[in-house]
């Protein structure tokens, strides 16, 4: 089997980043130098686009109520280095969190707890407690 052709394999099961694809055919034994230019002939011809897939990652972060800390770790795993947060998305991301999961008694000790133990700003966390409140 030929670099193109799993890589091909892979991309129809999932989408990956261009650094995430690399690793998976490396490890998989074949040659770098013919991993690296199937990489950028799938970059060439549109099948591999990071910046899309960070941006679908970043809005399923906001709407599962996930930190931009958090987001972080999961695509630094992924070999992405690169994610702007604003502070807009993680209020967002903050508030979408507590509507969606937040159970206890709301007062404010217990919503900036919550908030602090899922890695949200202090300034974030002020700002999304004042509006859910």
């Amino acid at each position: 089997m030929n670099v193109k052709s799993e890589a091909f394999k892979l991309l129809s099961k999932r989408d990956y980043f261009s650094e995430e694809l690399k690793r998976k055919l490396i490890q998989k034994g074949f040659p770098e130098k013919e991993v690296e230019e199937t990489i950028l002939y799938l970059k060439k011809e549109g099948y591999l686009d990071d910046k899309k897939l960070l941006e679908r990652y970043k809005e399923l972060s906001i709407q599962k109520g996930e930190s931009s800390i958090k987001l972080r770790a999961k695509l630094y795993r992924k070999g992405v280095t690169d994610l702007e947060f604003s502070y807009d998305e993680e209020l967002e991301a903050a508030l979408n969190l507590l509507q969606n999961k937040f159970k206890k008694e709301k007062n404010y000790p217990n919503v900036v707890k919550f908030l602090k133990n899922r890695g949200f700003s202090y300034s974030v966390i002020q700002e999304a407690v004042k509006k859910f409140l």
